[in-house]
């Protein structure tokens, strides 16, 4: 997908809405507390937003979630079907919608979140503040993951779509996955903060998982059961049964290569001015891979030196108009042992050379 054909529609985030903490009193009634803030900023400049009723759901909504808050969202690219549900353990937003063309949704992460994200028609990329490439998202598949507070892109496709978006209590969610060994990973990355954006390997929308959902999400017409109570069962279920999955390797090659790209693309960022990006059969060594140039491609849309030379002029550029170092002094710490090669690149990327910006305010 070309990125720069996309039409920026505002700022919307897949998981708005309030976390209503619902507490039992003894009594056994709902009490709900709206005084925590929402973790998502809204701001839809060209679209028109209208609550609507379960009996006045458009004709493409397939799943009526009869308990959840249904918003529709008219773009000029097409409409969005959002229904969302606050659970003290977790907020749900199923997304249904249709595009008559490609198009992109900008969207505010006001606090850092643990989701699982789940996609039963379509397709999906995300993008960070930076416009770096963070992950696909295709039809029939899963994943748990987290991402930090920010500024962040999806880009979708012309057609049909329908995915869900569980974002849950964090304090739950680490308590509950502590003792299962595939989630290690991703509680130690969100514990530690050292990137904005995890996630697990993709995993197939199992019958099992499909299944599970549909429990959580449809009340049973025979049963009574209070849909709150489901709820807490139904969350727990889908973490040990992905986390089976992964324990069986029942996850997609596309999973792990994306996963090894954002493990290169942090790698590349936090050492850009190190000799050792320079050699792409060391950097394949230290990542233990074959297909290097391939990984590369995934985390950032373009070859490994192209990458490597934005990084230190954007650094460069930052050391010439925020300290009083020397283009010398500068180079060196960009990571190149010639200054004048410095130079010649930073003309070439910036149009300017660099001994021209001191004073400058660009």
């Amino acid at each position: 997908m070309h990125t720069g054909h996309l039409k920026k529609i505002g700022l919307c985030h897949f998981y708005q809405q309030k976390f209503l903490y619902i507490e039992l009193t003894t009594q056994k009634k709902p009490i709900i507390n709206v005084s925590m803030q929402s973790h998502l900023i809204l701001n839809l400049v060209t679209a028109a937003t209208e609550f609507i009723t379960s009996s006045h759901l458009p004709h493409f909504c397939s799943w009526p979630i009869q308990y959840a808050l249904a918003k529709l969202i008219t773009l000029p690219e097409g409409k969005i079907l959002r229904q969302s549900f606050s659970h003290y353990l977790v907020h749900i937003d199923l997304f249904e919608y249709v595009l008559t063309k490609e198009t992109s949704i900008d969207f505010v992460q006001a606090e850092m979140s643990i989701f699982m994200f789940a996609i039963f028609e379509g397709y999906s990329s995300f993008y960070d503040q930076q416009e770096n490439f963070i992950s696909d998202v295709k039809s029939g598949s899963c994943h748990f993951g987290y991402n930090d507070k920010g500024n962040y892109r999806a880009a979708l496709n012309p057609g049909v779509h329908k995915f869900l978006v569980l974002n849950f209590r964090p304090e739950w969610f680490l308590h509950e996955a502590k003792n299962l060994c595939q989630f290690k990973t991703l509680i130690a990355n969100y514990k530690a903060k050292h990137q904005a954006v995890f996630t697990l390997p993709d995993c197939p929308l199992a019958k099992h998982i499909r299944q599970s959902i549909k429990k959580m999400l449809f009340q049973n017409k025979t049963k009574k059961d209070d849909p709150r109570i489901v709820i807490n069962g139904v969350l727990s279920q889908l973490i040990r049964q992905y986390h089976q999955m992964l324990v069986d390797n029942h996850y997609t090659t596309a999973a792990l290569h994306q996963t090894k790209a954002t493990d290169i693309a942090n790698f590349i960022r936090n050492n850009f001015r190190d000799q050792v990006v320079d050699c792409i059969s060391e950097m394949a060594k230290h990542f233990g891979v074959k297909t290097f140039h391939r990984l590369v491609k995934i985390a950032f849309g373009i070859p490994l030196r192209e990458q490597v030379i934005a990084l230190r002029m954007e650094y460069g550029l930052h050391q010439l108009k925020t300290t009083q170092k020397t283009i010398n002094e500068i180079a060196f710490e960009a990571g190149y042992n010639d200054p004048h090669y410095f130079s010649r690149a930073f003309k070439k990327h910036y149009k300017v050379n660099p001994g021209s910006l001191r004073g400058l305010n660009i």
